[in-house]
């Protein structure tokens, strides 16, 4: 398997040039779309986005030997759902892929991030265009915005997956401390294994996604682990130390089983971590094991059939997006309105990320300035 830093290089390469050539040479020419038929524009990009959400759960399991591990409820394909997991390293919400790939429609997935990523040329583009969710992390200027996209879903009777780390931050050495400190000011308990989480983008989500047309089904606690308690950087992958192993236990509750009221919503998410804490304490000490207690069947097992065609499509997505690479760098060698159109695009991408927009908050504009039913 190619953990040593060729492979981890190669992962690297792979997946940024199939995302930045990606948005230029696939979703770019549907950009006119976003204005004529903005549904159009969602379906079309929500297919060609979630081809290549497949891509890196592809390299790791086949060609960098990652084995994911999926233990508790299986997750229900069709749920409108709000997913919350804790935020272990740098890398978690792209772990979770393989877990949707299996179970889940990685088209409709969606994950609120930090607004810093959302100007990453390739990657940082194309989630924007998604629609993603990019907080700064101050609730007076990030409420309205969250606001104003769970509406553009709601309006569009989307049947989003929205995946939340209530942590706000991964755990690292820097995380660690500030988390201490809230808990002692607070005299909550210690945690090693998780943050405190914060309660305030969760409650309104779930609020918020109460009252959507697609109401929401159900809420998704994961709890995800690896093979050694570390977070992992970009660095890392860089390096090819990827984790040998990578943990899921899913735990579905129904929305009709969540409480309604604040405080009991706030009391529920802070159980669910301390819940946490005492489950990723007994994971490390005895990691042989995992999540599953002795006996128990992991989710996958049973699905013998689903994992063969989990793995063609993995394969089907890496060779179609190396051949998309070929074909983009001898289009732009061969053709000079090729380079053009690129540099066209770039330009026009780097501008609308100074000026303060963002893909994201142009749909915005479009869907709330025009009939909401084009």
């Amino acid at each position: 398997m190619l953990r040593n830093p060729l492979g981890g290089m190669l992962f690297l390469l792979i997946l940024y040039l199939s995302s930045f050539l990606g948005i230029i040479f696939i979703l770019g020419p549907s950009l006119p779309l976003m204005l004529i038929k903005p549904k159009w524009y969602r379906w079309f990009s929500d297919k060609a986005i979630a081809l290549w959400l497949i891509v890196a759960p592809g390299l790791l399991e086949l060609a960098h030997g990652v084995k994911v591990v999926i233990s508790g409820d299986k997750p229900i394909r069709n749920d409108v759902a709000l997913i919350v997991m804790n935020h272990r390293c740098y890398f978690d919400w792209m772990f979770y892929w393989s877990v949707l790939v299996r179970y889940g429609k990685l088209c409709y997935l969606r994950v609120v991030m930090k607004d810093i990523l959302k100007y990453i040329p390739g990657i940082g583009w194309g989630m924007q265009g998604a629609m993603y969710l990019f907080l700064k992390r101050r609730w007076e200027q990030d409420e309205e915005y969250l606001n104003n996209v769970l509406d553009y879903f709601k309006d569009m009777n989307y049947p989003i997956q929205l995946m939340i780390f209530p942590e706000g931050t991964n755990l690292d050495n820097y995380s660690q401390p500030r988390s201490d400190s809230y808990a002692r000011k607070n005299n909550l308990p210690l945690y090693k294994h998780v943050l405190h989480p914060r309660v305030r983008g969760f409650v309104h989500c779930i609020e918020k996604l109460r009252k959507a047309t697609r109401r929401i089904d159900a809420v998704y606690d994961v709890t995800i682990g690896y093979d050694q308690d570390y977070c992992y950087r970009e660095v890392d992958i860089a390096k090819g130390n990827f984790p040998k192993e990578i943990h899921f236990e899913i735990k579905r509750y129904h929305i009709n089983e969540m409480p309604t009221d604040y405080s009991e919503l706030e009391q529920w998410l802070c159980q669910r971590w301390a819940e946490k804490e005492e489950r990723l304490a007994r994971f490390y000490k005895n990691d042989e094991v995992g999540f599953c207690a002795p006996g128990d069947e992991l989710v996958q097992d049973s699905t013998d059939k689903q994992e063969s065609t989990v793995k063609k499509q993995m394969i089907f997505s890496v060779i179609f997006f190396i051949f998309v690479i070929i074909a983009c760098f001898y289009i732009l060698y061969r053709f000079v309105y090729a380079r053009w159109y690129m540099v066209v695009l770039i330009c026009m991408y780097v501008i609308q990320c100074f000026i303060g927009f963002g893909m994201d908050r142009v749909q915005l504009w479009i869907h709330n300035r025009f009939d909401k039913d084009i």
